[in-house]
């Protein structure tokens, strides 16, 4: 076998070798699609060239279809639980009509996703598309930056994204936070320009009980508390039990971002702030901070905060949503409250010790890594225009709501309302709606606005959100991508300050830890690397400016 092996082998050449004398010229191999050395050839080879011209002819640049003659795209990502199968989605059915771009969705279970796409990058086996895969900023500095496995979008967005490269221009911020470390962009994100998607978190109190105990919303914090002391003892709902739970915080991690009453900003979603100079400041040591643990611990001691706030669970935290038994808490949305909801109402941000009265809990809104090619991508530049349609208002409200008469309707205000057969349908709305888009679960690459944040932002949120708008900070910024350097040194830092952290918070507030031990805890802190830590993110912002 082997020696008819080598002959053959030898045959070839010989042909070869012939038909090189014959032509005067050797034709140079076709390159991978997509790879580097495609890239590289294409300008010295005059049949690469011919073949990139005619790729590039069945694409249009505006309007659709996007190509004249199908094509298809391999896809990865994860799936959610309400989500029906992706080639069965009514949007992406519709938009293959649309563009003529077939999909080979790849979706993977949420469970053990994360574990899946490691696996998945060291395989090497790489699809054209990752689409709301979550890629992280670390994976960016490593797959990207590092190992060139994803692919570099700077030019192809600004040669084929029009409405991506209009929004990166009006919201610079956006870009930004879309950055990898070297300065390029290798992910493109969703991004969420309503009310709504500037904060998580909104503060809602039940305003049946203030009229049952006779009190006004209040407007600082000593008022708060007092209004916390009336849902305690005066029975506001009425059922003769002490079942009420004045202030319902749901896990220990949402207390970094409620601190704004003692001027404890939530810049990078973690706890910094940052000056008007651009100095970042990490005030997990501050006295500021001390003082409002002191003014949680305070809380706690009375019976006024949730006791089981720092168990992490989530069940029983909605269960007691859905008698209503809290008087006061935070949720993003109403959704998950709506047998109530009516009852509860949005308000200003509390006034602290200083005077200050801000609200936090602020978003850039930019959703990272939702969309990103790989190096082996077999046609770029049709992938961007299939995405960059989502960032257009009408692309946005397409993939949101789905089609006019079908799926949604508008109300006397104007605004689209989705039809009741889905909004009340018999298995639930997320998962009607997940038969029509990728709404549940987020993380789908495409614009969001006032118009549009109501597929889950009822008018509740909308005007909770609005009251607290106005006390967002000025300039809100979003962690910087790292260098490779300083990326293994961040996480490392990062996880065990962050379980310490948790700990030794909590045990302040319910009282295991006296106050007297903080000396202990900010020396602890000092030791695991918090100003190391500063230090990176500092390098990092200065070096996106």
């Amino acid at each position: 076998m082997r020696k008819k092996i080598a002959l053959l082998l030898c045959a070839a050449c010989c042909i070869g070798m012939l038909s090189g004398c014959g032509n005067g010229a050797t034709d140079a191999p076709a390159p991978a699609a997509g790879s580097q050395e495609k890239n590289e050839a294409a300008p010295a080879d005059a049949t690469a060239g011919e073949g990139a011209e005619a790729e590039n002819s069945n694409l249009n640049k505006e309007g659709f279809p996007i190509v004249n003659e199908q094509i298809t795209l391999t896809v990865y990502g994860q799936r959610d639980q309400n989500q029906a199968a992706w080639k069965d989605m009514w949007v992406m059915q519709k938009y293959e009509e649309m563009s003529n771009i077939h999909m080979d969705f790849q979706e993977v279970p949420a469970d053990g996703f994360a574990e899946n796409k490691q696996l998945l990058f060291a395989s090497n086996e790489l699809p054209d598309v990752f689409l709301r895969s979550a890629i992280t900023p670390n994976e960016v500095a490593t797959y990207g930056v590092t190992s060139g496995q994803l692919m570099v979008l700077d030019d192809l967005i600004a040669e084929y994204a029009p409405n991506l490269t209009r929004l990166f221009e009006e919201n610079p911020a956006l870009r930004q936070a879309s950055l990898a470390s070297d300065g390029h962009l290798y992910i493109i994100p969703a991004i969420d320009l309503s009310a709504t998607g500037k904060m998580d978190f909104k503060q809602w109190i039940n305003t049946k009980w203030l009229e049952a105990v006779g009190k006004e919303i209040p407007t600082t914090l000593e008022e708060f508390k007092e209004v916390l002391i009336a849902f305690r003892d005066e029975d506001p709902n009425g059922n003769g039990e002490k079942d009420e739970i004045p202030l319902g915080i749901r896990e220990p991690s949402s207390i970094y971002c409620l601190g704004g009453a003692f001027g404890l900003e939530h810049q990078m979603k973690d706890t910094y702030n940052v000056d008007e100079n651009g100095t970042v400041h990490n005030w997990l040591c501050d006295d500021e901070f001390k003082e409002y643990l002191v003014y949680l611990n305070d809380l706690y001691e009375e019976g006024l905060l949730w006791q089981d706030y720092y168990k992490n669970d989530r069940p029983s935290w909605r269960s007691n949503l859905a008698g209503e038994l809290y008087g006061a808490m935070y949720m993003p949305y109403s959704d998950v409250f709506l047998n109530c909801e009516l009852d509860y109402s949005g308000y200003e941000p509390l006034i602290g010790p200083s005077g200050e009265k801000s609200w936090p809990d602020a978003n850039t809104g930019v959703d990272f890594g939702c969309f990103a090619l790989s190096n082996t991508c077999s046609n770029p530049e049709a992938a961007i225009r299939w995405v960059d349609y989502f960032f257009s208002e009408e692309g946005g409200l397409f993939f949101a709501f789905g089609e006019e008469g079908t799926h949604y309707y508008r109300d006397d205000k104007g605004q689209p309302r989705f039809n009741d057969e889905i909004l009340n349908a018999e298995e639930g709305f997320m998962t009607a709606l997940g038969k029509i888009n990728m709404v549940p679960g987020k993380g789908f690459p495409c614009l969001s606005t006032d118009e549009t944040d109501g597929v889950v932002a009822s008018d509740q949120t909308k005007a909770a959100a609005a009251i607290l708008e106005p006390y967002l900070p000025k300039t809100f910024y979003a962690k910087p991508a790292v260098s490779s350097e300083d990326n293994d040194r961040v996480v490392a830092i990062e996880q065990d300050l962050n379980n310490y952290r948790d700990e030794a918070v909590t045990k302040f507030i319910i009282g295991e830890w006296d106050f007297s031990m903080w000396e202990e805890y900010c020396q602890t802190l000092e030791q695991i690397g918090i100003r190391e830590l500063e230090e990176i993110y500092q390098r990092a912002l200065d070096a996106l400016k």
